[in-house]
């Protein structure tokens, strides 16, 4: 928030780091995950605040049960254009670059979770998006609630979820529990 770096350009490295950077190593990795595989995302609760701050338009494409994962990379690709020529929030996006990168990690985990069961659902592999809390970290501060510790509590849980569990899969996951998305 305090970045003096323009907003085109945060809003690009943001989705290019969180969106499109979690984006390519699933890509790789997702062919090559075993039987009973965990995969945990590192969302934020941002994202549900962003998604609220998009229009209904929006939000219902985020939301959607049918969202592809081409459709949501031309949607974070318009974002960042969007954002270069100023017209994100008159095209009904929030002014959050980080918000929008995390509503992506959100929507990618639940479109590759439903891909996941539709192609491999014998392989009983469970892949959620999480947040881990306000820590203290570089960016939170020193002020933030949760020791990293303590934030790392929730995405090791769902990366320990035993052979037997079935879900949550496709879920957006914070201090261990399933969060409306």
């Amino acid at each position: 928030v305090h970045d003096t770096t323009p907003f085109a350009v945060q809003a690009e490295v943001t989705l290019k780091t969180n969106f499109f950077g979690t984006r390519n190593v699933c890509t790789e990795l997702l062919p090559l995950m075993k039987p009973y595989g965990r995969v945990v995302n590192v969302s934020s609760m941002v994202s549900s605040s962003a998604l609220r701050g998009c229009s209904q338009e929006l939000q219902q494409k985020f939301r959607s049960d049918a969202i592809t994962e081409d459709e949501l990379v031309q949607l974070m690709t318009k974002f960042v254009e969007d954002t270069k020529k100023n017209v994100h929030q008159q095209e009904g996006w929030p002014n959050t670059a980080y918000g929008v990168s995390k509503i992506g990690v959100t929507v990618l985990s639940r479109i590759q979770a439903r891909l996941l069961t539709e192609q491999r659902g014998g392989d009983h592999i469970l892949l959620n998006a999480c947040c881990p809390g306000w820590v203290r970290t570089d960016m939170a501060g020193p002020k933030a609630t949760k020791s990293p510790d303590e934030g790392a509590e929730t995405p090791v849980y769902l990366a320990l979820l035993p052979s037997s569990a079935d879900a949550p899969h496709g879920q957006f996951v914070s201090d261990k529990t399933v969060r409306a998305w």
